[in-house]
Parts: C-alpha cells; structure tokens; sequence
C-alpha cells in the first residue's frame, strides 16, 4: 500500500480538526485508513446525531433539502429513475435469495433494525448483533432480537446455532479487519445458507469525481474501502465462495439529501459554512455525473456493491 487520499477532517464533526491518510493498492483495488485506530477509539467516531442509526434523535429537513437544489436537482432525481436498474435489496428480493425451507437469519451491524424488518418475514427467526447501544436500544424498542457485539467479536448468545441468511449491509467497511469479520459469519453459515456483503463501491464515477468529498467515504467511520475485485477477493480470503455481483444505489445519487451533503461535505472541508452557492455548485456537478454514467457500466455507474457467498 501506498499513501493515497488524505482527508483534511472528518465532516460529521468538525471540531475534531485531524486529517485522516487513506493508504491505497492500485493493484488490488483496496484501501485501509492507516494508522489504524485503537479499538477503544472506534466509539468516539459515532457519537454525533445525524446519522442513520440515531434515527431518533436526528430528523432532516426534507422539505428545505428539496427546495435548496432547485428545479435542476429534482428534474436530475427523476431523470435518474429512468436510468436505475441496480439490485435494490426489497422484500421481494431478499425472497428471491433465501434459501427454500429457510429458518434463522442474521444480520451483522444491522443498526436500528430497518433491514431485518425487511427481510425478516421470510423466515423463522431473525437476530442482529449491533456495536451501537443507542441503536440497540431502538431495535429492542421496535421488538427486534438484537444484542450488543461486534463482527470481530460475535456475542456468545448468536452462536448457538447456525443460519440460513447472513446480511452485512454497509458494515464491513467499518470493521477494522474485514476477513476476520467475514471469517467468523462463514462459521455460522449453515451448508446451503447464503451471506450477501455490500459495501460502498470505490471504483464508481461518482467516488472518482468526488475524492475525499464523495458522501460515501465517510472517514473516519469507513476504515476500509473496497473495490468489486477486492471486495470478492476479501470474501474468498475468509473461506468463501462469491456466486454473484451485484450492483445498487444510482438514484439516490441525485437526491436532495445527497447533493446537500457533499455541498457541506466540501465547506466543511474548507473550514466554512455551507451556502446556497455551493449547493448549487454540486447539483451542476451531479448534472455532469448523470451524463457521465446513465448508460454506464455497473462498476461504474452504482455506489454499493454486493456479492452474494456461499460456504463452498
């Protein structure tokens, strides 16, 4: 690995004034923030409101968002559902993947629960392990079985059995080691079970085009940061087999809430305010990665990546 991207601060908290250093393999496709944290420090990362496991206690304003990128941002939403063909992980899908006979499921990181209620149905019983307790609690609330733990330290109380669905969605990034994360789950995996491992996609335009600015970066919370390659290739290196690709999440490119969080992503970084003419900055930025990659290939085109592994 060699010294790539530096991140001048982390824009979810800006009163930490520390830049963080990406070290990157070209060869590979995979990045790791170096150095690496301690453990203990992980913690500190999330303790700010707007994010999407403290659902409740952060609301945006939806409605000022959609104002702030004018008829030029909500025209590019539209446009972008035309063009959107990615693997999105509904109810109907997650059918489409489970296993006939199914019965236990497991979700590793699986925040305030959104997911499992999602795929829940289709099977017996679903657990979620989550480091967050804030997040925990909210799952709990909901009626959710979830405990505490982490994907490099699994809880006790989930390993009394094996599981038929394994889900990381947007957790192995955070990890900070990925093949023992996926080492793990491999072992709870039953020998027809399924896991599916998405990630934020590195090798997309809108990444390319962004750097350090790109919304899906997110340093310091993202440790690690994969590539379609690397992402399979991490998955083999834990034992096992990736059975498909997949791609997800073109249009919400082109929301509101996403041109306005790089617009502030970018003040930030200048140490500033956001103001309506960076917004309107990157809403024509997000007009010239719409032209860019509405009939461009997967790898490109989509900001998630998944594979879709089995035991052998």
């Amino acid at each position: 690995m060699h010294p790539g991207l530096t991140v001048p601060i982390d824009w979810r908290r800006p009163a930490d004034r520390r830049a963080w250093q990406i070290w990157w393999n070209a060869d590979d496709g995979f990045g790791q923030v170096f150095p690496r944290p301690r453990p203990s420090e992980v913690a500190s990362f999330y303790d700010i409101d707007a994010y999407y496991t403290h659902a409740e206690r952060y609301k945006p304003d939806v409605e000022a968002e959609a104002e702030s990128v004018g008829l030029l941002g909500k025209v590019l939403g539209a446009l972008a559902y035309r063009f959107e063909r990615g693997a999105e992980p509904t109810s109907a899908w997650w059918r489409s993947i489970i296993p006939a006979g199914s019965e236990n499921g497991l979700e590793i990181g699986c925040g305030d629960g959104d997911r499992m209620r999602t795929f829940g149905p289709h099977l017996r019983h679903v657990r979620g392990v989550e480091p967050d307790p804030r997040a925990v609690r909210v799952a709990r609330e909901r009626g959710l079985d979830v405990m505490e733990g982490t994907a490099e330290q699994l809880p006790a109380e989930v390993q009394d059995r094996r599981y038929d669905l394994i889900v990381f969605s947007h957790v192995l990034e955070h990890t900070l080691d990925p093949v023992l994360a996926l080492a793990n789950a491999r072992e709870l995996l039953t020998e027809d079970g399924v896991m599916s491992v998405e990630v934020p996609n590195n090798a997309s335009e809108g990444s390319r085009r962004m750097g350090p600015r790109w919304r899906w970066l997110d340093v310091p919370r993202h440790l690690n940061f994969f590539t379609p390659e690397s992402l399979q290739a991490c998955a083999e290196a834990a034992g096992l087999k990736v059975q498909a690709v997949l791609y997800r999440g073109y249009v919400r490119q082109f929301l509101p809430d996403w041109m306005v969080d790089e617009a502030r992503i970018t003040a930030e970084m200048e140490r500033r305010d956001v103001t309506q003419a960076d917004i309107d900055a990157q809403v024509r930025h997000s007009a010239r990665l719409f032209a860019a990659t509405a009939l461009a290939e997967p790898r490109k085109k989509y900001d998630s990546v998944r594979v879709i592994c089995t035991r052998d």
